[in-house]
């Protein structure tokens, strides 16, 4: 069995560029200095895990929650132009459809469907990224200091 991707969502109060958003969804190491700072000040969420058995060759067919979003927000990001993906009502509905459980999901650890759908509501109006690096020093809203690669702890 392979380790495990951890995934986490920011939301982001501030504009990004669109040449760093572009570098994100890349996976570039270019310099970001703007999507740094608000990763690093951001409130995130903490979708869940998954491992290589999670995956699907096809798109949107990933067999857990956090892989699905994660998917899912790298096309709402990517498609037409590079962009930090605005978190409205249509998002938000399109975003908890995406992480509720499917038939023929596979064990992996996932938060709960009503800890998502309060966060969203606390950030309409956002832009929203995925991270799977651990966060640091933000405030993390639906996990306690044992989560997986977490310091934070909830408020």
């Amino acid at each position: 069995m392979t380790d495990p991707h951890f995934l986490w969502l920011a939301a982001l109060p501030q504009a990004v560029p669109a040449s760093e958003a572009r570098v994100h969804w890349n996976l570039k190491d270019d310099p970001t200095p703007v999507l740094d700072l608000a990763l690093r000040q951001a409130p995130v969420f903490y979708f869940g895990s998954w491992t290589e058995q999670h995956e699907s060759d096809e798109p949107q067919r990933a067999r857990c929650p956090a892989l699905r979003v994660s998917d899912w927000l790298f096309f709402k990001g990517t498609i037409d132009e590079y962009h930090v993906p605005a978190l409205d009502d249509r998002l938000m509905a399109e975003l908890v459809s995406v992480f509720e459980p499917r038939t023929g999901d596979l064990p992996a650890e996932a938060a709960a469907p009503d800890e998502l759908r309060a966060f969203l509501v606390d950030h309409l109006g956002e832009g929203v990224l995925c991270q799977e690096e651990p966060p640091t020093d933000q405030r993390l809203t639906n996990r306690s200091s044992d989560t997986p690669g977490s310091q934070s702890a909830v408020t």
